[in-house]
């Protein structure tokens, strides 16, 4: 998500149908990647799955 290519991690949810509930906002932005992809699992940096799993959107710069 943020381009790092450190401390990678791989997030993995149960069912894709998940990533697209009708009538929900706007998805995160790794929903959106995942979703795109059509794929269950998602490699990030430790910081980004943090994020996704706590629900934070810290800004970063790539490094």
């Amino acid at each position: 998500m943020c381009g790092s290519h450190d401390g990678v991690e791989v997030h993995h949810i149960r069912h894709l149908k998940g990533l697209t509930v009708r009538g929900q906002a706007l998805k995160p932005a790794w929903a959106q990647v995942m979703a795109a992809r059509r794929r269950k699992t998602l490699v990030v940096c430790r910081v980004c799955h943090e994020d996704i799993h706590y629900g934070a959107s810290r800004s970063r710069q790539n490094s």
